[in-house]
């Protein structure tokens, strides 16, 4: 029995694991899989982060190429209007002719922009493109119109996206042009390198003139990932550049597991610079254009790539465009052929605005190679019917003063840095364009003694060449002493809006509460014509303006807001629809300073 219990153990050792092996077996087994796993894990992190970076980098890549290509096509072909329509530190707009037809299509106007895909409007920019609305084949002067681009600008990530314009509306509509932009930063260079805006301050939005200074253009583009770095512990950490596009919005730095990339790429317009064929250059005089000029000329010179006159007889086209008065500009002629390398035109305005900068443009094409190769050239043109004369320097140039007696000699003096009468009387001095008609003109006014009853002063509005003209009348906004009879302290004024017509007139509107006027203080007349509306303002100059309705003058404190004290009244008349501004008075104890002429408000 012994014997047989001896066997039986021994067999059962030989044949099975004790528990400890057992344990250590797991340990082991499970040790092998948790080091397979970390390595497929691992591999797959890897994989997946090399997507990720390879995606970031192609969207980055192809919104650098987008942009460059669209810049070095800028201005190509085209007829009417501006090369470059918008630019600023994150958005650019350009036009340019890329099926070579000769004509510019909706689709062929180039707005580009970061904008997040959702949220409110936080920025818009206007343009005013010249294209075919009809597909007649060509461009009129009437086929623009104004586009609102509307931007959401709230924090990074952005995309870039180009917005085409409707044909038939200001609607248009928006593509998406790359995804995840971290932010972008546009500069801008004129030919000799210097940058545009002079500020290296950002943000910043280019001037019209400026946009036609552009030679060359540099993009710095940050793209984002798509999705985190899969591993918890990778942090990515940085600033933004100060005021772009991703600091107004967002913090103005980021701590996240985001992967970001750089790319920077420098592109110069191939129809801003000279060429082998040559380029077109344009130069008005003068420029700008004050009243009462209503005209300059714009001298084309084309020439080639050493700078000399192109010798061959061309014919340039000249075009002028605005988006404000597009009616009111006529250039003549619209074909000019070259006499030594240089073709003129004269580009008039009549005046509708005190102020508009148009674009004038030329075209022509040149010989190269066998090949007929347009060259193109815009610049901007400005009227400014705006003028101030202080008098600090005696009186400018263009003011005609009535009446003149004894002939040859004036009845208002500039002396003092101020300008006045020099005796009692009716006296008229008129300045500005006769072919203006949307203004306001403000004076500032002193007396210096007590006035007479009867005793006024004013502003003439929309006056004709002469005031002798009997057969077209004009506006005056002037104020009369109407009661000026015992004490001083108790005189009082009213403002008045008159009718002349020769020696006719008629009180259009008055103001019913009659006011005071204190000697020695300075008091601002203003008054504005804007279609057949007209009001006149008057207040004491160290005081509010008084507000435009009537209905609120004078307007008691509001806090904290301090009261206006001064008078308004409006009327609406269609009589006269153009003219001069002038000065008007029958004393001679009234100081007239600052006269100013400016757009209305």
């Amino acid at each position: 029995m012994k014997i047989a219990t001896r066997g039986r153990v021994s067999r059962l050792d030989e044949g099975g694991f004790t528990l400890i092996e057992l344990l250590v077996s797991a340990g082991i087994a499970i040790a092998l899989l948790a080091l397979i796993a970390g390595i497929i894990t691992s591999q797959g992190d890897t994989f997946s982060r090399q997507i990720v970076l390879g995606q970031m980098q192609a969207n980055g890549r192809d919104a650098v190429d987008f942009l460059s290509r669209s810049i070095q096509n800028a201005g190509y072909n085209i007829s009417r209007g501006s090369r470059f329509l918008a630019a600023s530190d994150h958005y650019i707009s350009t036009v340019f002719d890329e099926d070579d037809d000769g004509v510019v299509q909706s689709d062929e106007i180039i707005i580009l922009s970061v904008s997040n895909a959702t949220g409110q409007t936080t920025e818009t920019f206007l343009i005013s493109p010249y294209f075919d609305f009809d597909d007649d084949g060509r461009v009129g002067r009437d086929e623009t119109r104004e586009y609102e681009i509307e931007l959401t600008l709230h924090e990074p990530p952005f995309n870039l996206y180009l917005f085409t314009p409707g044909k038939t509306s200001s609607a248009y509509t928006k593509h998406m042009a790359a995804r995840n932009i971290d932010n972008l930063v546009i500069r801008y260079y004129d030919k000799n390198n210097e940058a545009l805006p002079p500020d290296d301050s950002i943000p910043y939005t280019l001037t019209k003139a400026e946009l036609s200074q552009i030679r060359k253009i540099e993009f710095e583009i940050t793209v984002r990932s798509k999705a985190e770095d899969p591993n918890e512990k990778y942090i990515n950490s940085g600033s933004y550049l100060k005021g772009s596009v991703a600091a107004q919005g967002g913090p103005g730095s980021y701590n996240d597991r985001y992967h970001r990339q750089n790319f920077k790429a420098v592109s110069s317009p191939r129809n801003l610079v000279t060429a082998p064929f040559g380029k077109i250059a344009l130069s008005p005089s003068p420029n700008p254009i004050n009243c009462p000029r209503s005209e300059t000329v714009v001298t084309a010179s084309v020439i080639d790539l050493e700078g000399d006159p192109v010798s061959d007889a061309l014919d340039v086209t000249f075009n002028a465009s605005s988006s404000r008065w597009p009616d009111s500009l006529r250039i003549s002629p619209e074909l000019g052929s070259l006499n030594r390398g240089e073709a003129s035109t004269t580009l008039s305005y009549d005046w509708s605005s005190p102020s508009l900068t148009p674009t004038v443009s030329a075209s022509t094409q040149v010989d190269f190679e066998g090949k007929k190769i347009p060259v193109f050239n815009a610049i901007p043109v400005t009227f400014d019917g705006q003028f101030l004369d202080d008098f600090d320097a005696g009186l400018k140039p263009g003011w005609v003063e009535y009446p003149s007696s004894p002939p040859g000699s004036s009845g208002w003096l500039a002396e003092d840095k101020k300008y006045r009468t020099r005796a009692a009387g009716d006296n008229n001095s008129t300045n500005g364009c006769e072919l203006l008609k949307n203004y306001e003109v403000a004076v500032n006014i002193q007396k210096e003694a007590n006035h007479a009853q009867g005793d006024y002063f004013g502003l003439i509005l929309r006056s004709p060449a002469s005031l002798k003209d009997a057969a077209r009348g004009y506006y005056v906004a002037r104020v009369v002493c109407s009661s000026c009879a015992g004490d001083p302290a108790s005189h009082r004024y009213r403002l008045e809006l008159v009718d002349k017509q020769g020696s006719m007139e008629t009180v259009l509107d008055l103001e019913p509460v009659p006011f005071p006027f204190i000697t020695g203080e300075d008091y601002t007349l203003k008054a504005s014509v804007t279609g057949e509306k007209l009001i006149a303002k008057f207040w004491k100059s160290s005081e509010l303006e008084p507000s435009d309705d009537p209905a609120e003058t004078p307007k008691p404190a509001d806090p904290p807001e301090p009261a206006r004290n001064g008078r308004t009244i409006a009327v609406d008349h269609a009589s006269y629809t153009q003219g001069k501004i002038g000065l008007t008075t029958n004393t001679n104890i009234n100081t007239f300073d600052n006269v100013a002429v400016r757009p209305p408000s």
